[in-house]
């Protein structure tokens, strides 16, 4: 049977002077094993310093030495499966990950239209050396080495660490269901995702918006006043229904959203139980809201049709027919440019930056980060707190510098 190898590690020998590698399992007894083998990197010995103490670790030759144990392990593996008669997977890596896709799809755990997004990024192992490796015959260099071809390529780190992700995640399954030994992706670090600084508008911008907004009961300007006033996302606003907003209560409940699957935009459900949800709202939406469902009225009894609660909120009245995310966006760019609007990061702002505007002014208004992350539909507060990060530190320094005041009244 083959060994469950750990991932390993590596340490400085300090009497060979050189890195060492070990890598560790568990016997069928329970018992714990490891073995060790020195690397061809020379190690250097950390600095102390002589006035503090201070221990500075001299890390060099680390990266070198972690290659020399991918590889070791790698070798050992194959030696463990030549020893047990182990029969690895021979599916090309590119086609399994089209069959776990698939799979995920065909059995509802994943919607169409991320299964589409799925499959682009696949797209990408198509004519590498790693797309048509065996899956059983992937090494953690031969990863490594497809990921670097593609920061060369010019991919973006989003782009790179997705399909990192995907891979990764077909390689968990191709390990449990036992047609690998081992997942080599168990060897290979994340690329890092960059993070793109929030492009929101500021309080004059919102108010430059304002003004250059047409009559408010228009499908339009509702569209983006419900982004700027809810934080809804630019499917779930074209997706609304006026069955979905309760006009008494003041609330919207967000319970679909229009999302594109092979090239056709259709109505789904939130891909995560927590962008289900209900929003509550105030005065000012109530105002924009009652002006639009009486504009829609107005043009369905001059018609001469009934009134139905399952019409689009910024569709239209008269066919019933939605008003597409693509269009939506369309309508946003040709305003932006009419209204001169620049964003935070001084660039035109996309219409999901009225969902940054929102949740940044919230944040920085001292609403706590937990409403917040509920009324966006985040999983959790700190998929919020990771997003707003610079919003949340403007809004702490107001609180301190409002704390300083109060603790200083009577100061000579």
């Amino acid at each position: 049977m083959p060994r469950n190898l750990s991932n390993g590690f590596v340490f400085k020998d300090e009497r060979s002077g050189h890195w060492r590698a070990a890598i560790s399992w568990q016997d069928e007894d329970g018992s714990q094993r490891r073995m060790t083998r020195n690397t061809p990197v020379a190690c250097y010995p950390d600095r102390v310093s002589r006035k503090t103490g201070k221990v500075t670790r001299d890390n060099r030759g680390k990266g070198a030495a972690e290659d020399f144990l991918r590889e070791w392990r790698d070798e050992e593996v194959r030696k463990d499966e030549e020893l047990s008669g182990t029969v690895s997977c021979e599916t090309p890596v590119y086609r399994y990950v089209l069959d776990y896709i698939d799979m995920k799809e065909s059995t509802g755990n994943i919607l169409a239209s991320t299964a589409d997004g799925y499959r682009w990024y696949a797209k990408h192992l198509l004519g590498t050396e790693l797309g048509r490796t065996p899956v059983g015959q992937v090494t953690a260099r031969q990863i490594q080495e497809f990921e670097r071809d593609m920061v060369q390529d010019g991919y973006g780190g989003n782009t790179v660490s997705h399909t990192h992700v995907l891979l990764k995640t077909a390689f968990i399954r191709a390990r449990r269901l036992g047609d690998i030994p081992s997942n080599p992706f168990d060897l290979v670090d994340a690329p890092k995702r960059p993070t793109k600084p929030i492009n929101s508008l500021d309080a004059a911008s919102v108010r430059q918006l304002n003004q250059t907004l047409g009559s408010v009961a228009d499908p339009f300007s509702t569209a983006v006043l419900l982004a700027l006033m809810t934080g809804m996302r630019q499917g779930e606003i074209c997706a609304l229904r006026w069955q979905d907003v309760d006009r008494v209560s003041r609330k919207i409940r967000v319970s679909h959203a229009l999302t594109r699957a092979s090239g056709t935009f259709a109505l789904s459900t939130p891909k995560t139980r927590s962008s289900a949800r209900t929003i509550p709202y105030g005065d000012e939406l109530a105002r924009v809201l009652e002006a639009r469902a009486r504009a829609m009225h107005g043009e369905r009894e001059a018609m001469g049709l009934d009134w139905d609660e399952g019409l689009f909120v910024v569709g239209s009245a008269v066919t019933g027919a939605w008003k597409s995310p693509m269009a939506l966006g369309q309508e946003w760019r040709a305003f932006v440019r009419v209204a001169k609007l620049v964003g935070s990061q001084g660039e035109p702002p996309r219409f999901h930056d009225l969902r940054h505007t929102f949740a940044t002014m919230a944040i920085s208004s001292g609403v706590d980060v937990k409403t917040v992350s509920a009324i966006l539909g985040h999983s959790n507060a700190a998929m919020t707190l990771n997003v707003y990060a610079d919003a949340l530190a403007d809004s702490k320094k107001v609180s301190m510098d409002l704390m300083g005041r109060i603790m200083s009244v009577g100061l000579s």
